[in-house]
């Protein structure tokens, strides 16, 4: 029975709170003086913003990896080991071996002779 009593009580509690809140918004309304409400200027018009930066990852080139790396890739190529020479490039290419791959293409076409410093 007190649990039923204690479930009343705190609805009733509840309506007052809510009554009274409602009754001061009322009141408080009221004792506002009433003034012509303007109408609110429209946004200023969106101008696009030039851009100023940011990241943009970019591919490195065969020139961008250290010489003795290159070297090291075209004796590799040389001695018809391509696979490891794949290997070797793809830490310093982020490892794409794809990317490793056109590297040693152009690494290997650049003219210079393989084993040779």
């Amino acid at each position: 029975m007190s649990l039923m009593f204690m479930l009343f009580a705190l609805m009733g509690a509840v309506v007052v709170l809510a009554g009274g809140s409602y009754v001061l918004r009322e009141v408080l309304a009221r004792m506002e003086p009433r003034s012509a409400v303007a109408e609110p200027e429209p946004p200023p018009a969106e101008v696009p913003r030039p851009h100023v930066g940011g990241y943009v990852p970019v591919d490195r080139e065969v020139d961008e990896l250290p010489s003795g790396l290159r070297e090291r890739a075209r004796n590799l190529v040389a001695l018809d080991r391509a696979d490891e020479a794949v290997r070797l490039l793809r830490p310093h290419l982020d490892g794409d071996e794809e990317r490793a791959r056109r590297a040693l293409r152009r690494l290997d076409g650049d003219g210079r002779p393989a084993l040779e410093s």
